[in-house]
């Protein structure tokens, strides 16, 4: 599960309708014209790739700032991909979606191999000169095959070759990012999570947090305030409540809420003061928590069964052998009622007699 899959889980109207009617709609006059329209029908891949090249743009803008939780989803694939690859007695690999797509084996390795250096080197080249090229917008299209491997199990057939029009497409886009939206004066975290909020959910990060303010990206074609889109920046800044950012319960630094459209070059942002005070989203989390924990263990209940083993395997010696010995007294004390019973029967039977 994830905060994603919650929020569209069809079985759970019950929260869609506690936010629709918790937090309103807010008013939204941003009436730009598209700027860059989709050239493929790649949105999947073309979306990746953008996020990959928005990270790296981030962080040569955030060079004091940025704050990265941890490896690229790509390089867990790279990982498992060449580990499988190297190690199978298989001549040979099927790709794409069909598995109609036929590579050697030891072909496939070298195209993924090299590009994935490639990637790393122009990758380390932008941080530095902040120069974008067609061949580092190719590396985010790698990059974005390699996810796909991660969430979908599938071997992308085209890690040979990339659509020219996808290349062109994410340079239109990221064209119109704004640096002055996206320059950070103390902290910019990129893929933040949420602690025991994400915990609670089964995994969420969300895009990004520029100082207090966090920042969901959406490449749609559409400029419109969804309701879903809504949602999603509500319920991650209810997670931040539940566990700060990135493990740390006292880093809760949001005080707005944005939405950046990619194709349209436009941040919307809100504070979020404009959808309830503290007690009123104090409130809400603890109606999320519960809803969230249905059916299974509350994030107080984990803590009780940690804390619960971990005192079980600190036990003092001197009470574990007291335990023991009291223990042993006890049985000694019983065996001796035990075998005093029979003694006075005896007795008493021959007194009868």
């Amino acid at each position: 599960m994830s905060l994603t899959s919650i929020l569209s889980d069809r079985d759970n109207q019950e929260l869609r309708d506690k936010l629709k009617t918790e937090f309103l709609r807010p008013a939204f006059n941003l009436k730009t014209e598209i700027r860059a329209q989709p050239l493929t029908t790649n949105w999947g891949i073309v979306g990746t790739a953008f996020d990959y090249l928005m990270r790296f743009y981030l962080q040569h803008h955030n060079k004091d700032t940025f704050i990265q939780r941890d490896r690229w989803v790509a390089d867990h694939a790279y990982k498992s991909l060449t580990k499988q690859f190297s190690t199978t007695k298989q001549t040979e690999i099927r790709t794409g979606f069909y598995r109609d797509k036929v590579f050697k084996t030891k072909d496939l390795l070298k195209i993924i191999n090299d590009q994935y250096e490639q990637t790393k080197n122009n990758y380390s080249k932008f941080i530095t000169s902040g120069q974008l090229t067609d061949e580092l917008v190719s590396n985010t299209i790698f990059l974005a095959k390699l996810d796909a491997y991660v969430r979908a199990g599938i071997i992308d057939q085209n890690f040979d070759n990339h659509n020219a029009d996808d290349i062109k497409d994410i340079h239109s886009v990221i064209s119109l990012v704004d640096k002055k939206n996206f320059t950070a004066k103390e902290k910019c975290y990129f893929n933040p999570t949420f602690g025991e909020g994400s915990m609670l959910v089964g995994g969420a990060d969300a895009d990004l947090i520029i100082d207090n303010t966090l920042i969901d990206i959406k490449a749609t074609k559409h400029l419109k305030l969804e309701r879903d889109h809504l949602n999603q920046v509500l319920g991650y800044y209810v997670l931040s409540l539940i566990g700060g950012v990135n493990n740390n319960p006292k880093d809760r630094p949001i005080e707005n809420l944005g939405i950046y459209f990619a194709r349209h070059g436009e941040l919307w942002t809100i504070p979020v003061l404009q959808f309830g005070d503290k007690r009123k989203f104090e409130e809400f989390k603890k109606w999320f928590i519960s809803f969230a924990s249905r059916g299974r263990n509350t994030l107080e209940d984990l803590k009780d069964l940690i804390l619960t083993n971990k005192t079980k395997t600190t036990v003092p010696k001197k009470k574990a052998l007291a335990k023991a010995k009291t223990k042993n007294a006890t049985a000694i004390m019983t065996k001796k009622k035990t075998s005093i019973k029979p003694a006075v029967k005896k007795k008493t039977a021959t007194k009868k007699k």
